[in-house]
């Protein structure tokens, strides 16, 4: 007569393959996604491929966007245009941010591992904003398309990385009052 045992095996790894894809999908995953933001203080409708968006005062929102060339358009509340019809071209890059008003963002470089000096990474990057020098590899960008970073303005850097063999470090996106907040409450 054959154990039910090697059966209930199965099933236990099978619950708990479900179980750490579930886990994963809700909490790990990190979605590549392009946000349409309106970091001003007023309403802005912006026509995307076609598509009317209209932002609140610091309202982001996820859109489709499509690899190749996109075209966009934005205009204040009051009717003025902000941008006239323009195009973009997204080339294999998953992530994004589109600025239709031009306003100033800013990427920081954090770093995480095992490192004996940490400081002196910062140390070897200045960056003078507004007339206050940030210590670290910061940059700003004002322009219509910004890429090249991991964590976008509604991601958070992580704690800690899992990987700590190595040193690693994750350039994330900020708007401008955001990222000054951050580096008061971190760095300061």
């Amino acid at each position: 007569m054959l154990s039910k045992s090697p059966l209930q095996g199965l099933l236990v790894a099978i619950f708990i393959v479900l179980v750490s894809i579930l886990i994963y999908n809700l909490y790990i995953k990190k979605n590549d996604e392009f946000l349409l933001d309106n970091s001003s203080d007023k309403q802005i409708k912006v026509v995307l491929n076609g598509k009317d968006y209209f932002l609140a005062a610091g309202q982001s929102l996820t859109v489709p966007i499509l690899a190749g060339k996109n075209t966009i358009s934005s205009q204040d509340i009051n009717g003025n245009s902000i941008l006239k019809d323009t195009f973009f071209v997204i080339n294999g890059n998953k992530r994004g941010l589109i600025n239709p008003s031009f306003a100033t963002y800013i990427t920081f470089r954090r770093y995480y591992g095992h490192i004996k000096n940490i400081d002196s990474l910062y140390k070897i990057y200045r960056k003078r904003i507004d007339g206050k020098e940030f210590i670290g590899e910061v940059n700003e960008y004002n322009q219509l398309l910004i890429q090249d970073f991991y964590y976008n303005i509604n991601q958070n850097f992580p704690k800690i990385i899992t990987k700590v063999d190595s040193i690693e470090s994750r350039i994330k996106l900020f708007r401008k009052s955001q990222f000054l907040e951050f580096y008061r409450s971190t760095f300061e």
